[in-house]
C-alpha cells in the first residue's frame, strides 16, 4: 500500500524555511513601516554623505571646516539650546580627531549610510529580508544605547533607546519574525 505524498515528504529544515520566509515580499505596509523608510533614508542619506565628506578633506584641514560650518550655522562658544550645544560638543570633537581617526570614521559612516539606505530601500520593495535586517542592525544597537543611557541619562537618549525597543518587539512580535510555521505571517 503507497503512503500519502504529505507523509513522505521529510519536513523543511529551519534554514530553509528561513530562505523562502525572507524571500517574500510584505503583505502590506503600515505606519511603522512607512516610518522605518522614511527615518532611515534620511539618515542613510545623511551619514553616507558626511562619510564621503569626511573623505576628501585632509586632518589638517578639518578644525578650519569645522570653524567653518560653525559659523555657517550659526554657533557660537557655549550659547544657544541643547540640540544647538549638541552639535557644537560633536563639532569640537570632529575638530580634534587624527588622520587615521577621520578614515576611520569616513569609512565607518559610509558603511553605515549603505546600510540605512538597503534597509530603507528593501522596506521601500516591500521586501521581507529587509524587516529582518532592520530587527538585527536595530537590536545590536540597543546594548550601546542602554549603556549610554546608563552612563549620562537624557530624555533624548531615554526617548530613542524606547523607539528602537518598540520596533525590534513590533517586528519580531506584529510580523512573526523568527518565528518559523507553515503558516501566513501577518
Amino acid at each position: 500500500m503507497a503512503e500519502p505524498a504529505a507523509a513522505r515528504r521529510s519536513p523543511r529544515s529551519w534554514w530553509a524555511r528561513l530562505r523562502q520566509d525572507t524571500g517574500r515580499r510584505i503583505e502590506r505596509r503600515g505606519f511603522v513601516i512607512w516610518y522605518l523608510i522614511f527615518e532611515r533614508g534620511i539618515r542613510g542619506i545623511a551619514v553616507l554623505g558626511l562619510g564621503l565628506y569626511l573623505f576628501t578633506v585632509s586632518a589638517d584641514r578639518l578644525p578650519a571646516a569645522v570653524e567653518s560650518f560653525e559659523a555657517q550655522l550659526g554657533l557660537g562658544e557655549g550659547g544657544g539650546n541643547w540640540i544647538q550645544q549638541l552639535v557644537q560638543e560633536a563639532l569640537s570633537r570632529v575638530a580634534s580627531l587624527s588622520a587615521r581617526g577621520v578614515v576611520l570614521i569616513a569609512a565607518g559612516s559610509v558603511l553605515y549610510g549603505l546600510l540605512e539606505l538597503v534597509e530603507a530601500g528593501g522596506l521601500a520593495l516591500r521586501r521581507r529580508w529587509a524587516e529582518y535586517l532592520v530587527v538585527v542592525a536595530t537590536g545590536f544597537g540597543i546594548p550601546l544605547e542602554i549603556r549610554a543611557v546608563l552612563v549620562h541619562v537624557t530624555w533624548l537618549r531615554f526617548a530613542l533607546l524606547a523607539i528602537n525597543i518598540a520596533i525590534v518587539v513590533y517586528l519580531v512580535q506584529r510580523k512573526r519574525l523568527f518565528i518559523l510555521d507553515e503558516g501566513g505571517n501577518t
